[in-house]
């Protein structure tokens, strides 16, 4: 099966390295874009962890803490799927890692899903989400936050209003 072209420069690098990152512009083509979020692709097969994704912040800090936290999650091998905080990682503040709901992992892993089928690779495991905290230090789940959260998504719990999948 030919890959079609967006997909190309994903496969190289899969094949490079094992794994990759790709990054959801708001724009997509446009390198000025605003990147929404972003997710690792190849981690589930090379390192045996499920896929990440982060939301908002700049590509450079998106690179540093998708590569600590990657390397810690490979490290320790402590991922069981429950919620795990992780010092060190971004700046001195902590982040949190928390499993995505699968009823958002058609759509947060639209692309780690096309770029599996084209490419022959085992269909998506799960995802973690990155969780980093507010501007108020606090993480979106605190009753005490103040902080509204716009750029970073909850897709560690259901939003049917029913609470199922």
């Amino acid at each position: 099966m030919a890959l079609s072209p967006e997909l190309l420069p994903i496969a190289a690098g899969l094949d490079r390295d094992g794994w990759t990152k790709v990054y959801i512009q708001k724009t997509p083509g446009d390198p000025n874009s605003r990147i929404l979020f972003t997710t690792t692709i190849g981690m589930q097969e090379k390192f045996g962890v499920p896929e990440l994704v982060l939301f908002g912040l700049n590509q450079e800090t998106i690179d540093g803490v998708i590569h600590n936290v990657a390397a810690k999650l490979v490290q320790e091998h402590k991922w069981t799927g429950a919620p795990m905080r992780m010092d060190g990682v971004l700046n001195e503040a902590d982040v949190e890692l928390r499993a995505v709901h699968p009823e958002h992992l058609n759509e947060v892993g639209a692309m780690n899903i096309m770029v599996r089928r084209e490419t022959g690779r085992p269909p998506l495991m799960g995802m973690i989400q990155i969780f980093w905290p507010g501007d108020d230090g606090r993480f979106p789940w605190d009753p005490e936050s103040t902080d509204p959260f716009r750029d970073q998504p909850r897709l560690d719990v259901s939003w049917k209003k029913d609470g199922g999948v």
